[in-house]
């Protein structure tokens, strides 16, 4: 594959006040940057010659699965994080931030990467991140490089405006079983503002285990909830994008919480990526580590609604005024669904769809911005063409895409 080829998109030709934060100004989903394939900063020579050598860096292999973005304190500049799963070796990078020139930085530094499983006080294996209200970024670590158990499954969070690790959860044995693969996390806080943070609950996604662990920050514990509805559907096991057919049985792997009110409980919808469903459950039950004795034994405890999807969805994300953002694989396309309404595709808003801009959209998430806009942001890649060994060099891989929330909603037929 050539090297890296990375445009970068400045908006501000079309609103010249604008830089980083173009969205603001644009009344639909915007290409922020794209990527041929990524390439990566290292700390020195040296360590650049090591990755290759040994196979850290192997090209054609890293394509990136989450996003999340980031306006610190009031700063018009975001830092973009993406994450880069060590599904084999070859990753040098599992989690970084993209400069100005498109290269990928290591977070919180190269070094928390450079042991490819080798050192458990680093960084093994990242699929997804989330950002919360009180400025920490948290992430999941698998702990597997390809499927094996290097290091202990990890559930981190670092200060934002140092940088600093400033918790760490190892996932106890009882826990998570051989084929767990901890991938997609939902940030639950409950409080008054960025200085209550107290309060806080993580829950993470067993796409391959068929659970979901509930993390306890502040007791510094964690359980284990298992349930049908975390399985993948047989029948929908099979993936068609762009003419490439493939099967993945993946259990739960989209999340997304309702909007935080104060005294009231928040839900939980979910869905497991080889599914058409969409599920529910009160996070009052999950926070209850009761709730882990018999969950199976209670049929009501998690809730499907009865219409489907037209096809599988991967990532999902809410907004403030619960409005809920997903992709679909076929068409490939984003779409919305204000969860005060009943499910159902009649409800079902279409935010865009393009086969060739949107093949696989992983990565979704909403960010509130400086100026009080909230925004929608998307990575989208040809990682169905990764599956199939069929990626190439001739053609765009990788994008990241943008728009403001209100401006993506304007046109759509309930808002």
């Amino acid at each position: 594959m050539t090297i890296l080829k990375h445009k970068f998109f400045l908006l501000s030709l079309l609103c010249l006040t604008c830089l980083w934060t173009v969205v603001i100004c644009q009344n639909s989903l915007n290409i922020i940057r794209e990527w041929v394939q990524l390439e990566f900063v290292y700390p020195n020579e040296e360590a650049r010659v090591r990755a290759v050598t040994n196979k850290y860096f192997v090209p054609e292999v890293s394509i990136p699965i989450d996003v999340d973005v980031y306006y610190g304190y009031g700063t018009q500049n975001p830092r973009i994080f993406i994450t880069v799963p060590r599904f084999d070796v070859g990753r040098p990078i599992t989690l970084g931030t993209v400069g100005e020139d498109g290269r990928i930085s290591g977070y919180p530094d190269y070094s928390w990467h450079d042991y490819q499983g080798k050192n458990c006080e680093g960084l093994t294996s990242v699929f997804r991140v989330a950002i919360d209200n009180c400025h920490r970024l948290w992430v999941v670590d698998t702990g597997k490089i390809g499927n094996q158990q290097k290091c202990q499954p990890q559930v981190l969070a670092f200060d934002l405006k140092t940088d600093q690790l400033i918790y760490r959860h190892r996932v106890p044995s009882e826990n998570f079983i051989a084929t767990t693969r901890f991938i997609t996390l939902v940030v639950d806080v409950r409080g008054s503002g960025p200085d209550d943070c107290a309060d806080t609950f993580v829950y993470v996604a067993d796409v391959s285990g068929f659970g979901l662990l509930v993390v306890d920050v502040a007791r510094d514990r964690s359980w284990r909830v298992t349930h049908r509805y975390f399985f993948p559907y047989p029948s929908r096991g099979l993936f068609i994008i762009d003419g490439e057919s493939f099967n993945i049985m993946d259990g739960v792997l989209g999340m997304a919480l309702s909007p935080y009110v104060e005294g009231s409980d928040r839900l939980l919808y979910f869905h497991a990526f080889a599914s058409t469903t969409e599920n529910v459950v009160r996070t009052s039950l999950l926070r209850n580590d009761s709730f882990i004795e018999d969950p199976n034994a209670n049929p009501n405890s998690i809730n499907v609604f009865q219409a489907e999807r037209p096809s599988q969805s991967g990532a999902e994300a809410i907004d403030d005024d619960g409005v809920l953002y997903f992709g679909l694989v076929e068409p490939p396309s984003m779409w919305s669904w204000n969860t005060s309404t009943k499910f159902s595709p009649y409800n079902f808003n279409e935010i865009a769809v393009n086969g060739e801009l949107l093949p696989f959209p992983l990565g979704v998430k909403v960010v509130s911005n400086p100026k009080g806009h909230q925004e929608l942001w998307l990575l989208t890649s040809n990682f169905h063409r990764v599956i199939s060994g069929n990626l190439t060099s001739d053609r765009i891989n990788i994008r990241l895409h943008a728009g403001t929330i209100p401006a993506l909603l304007r046109n759509t037929r309930h808002y």
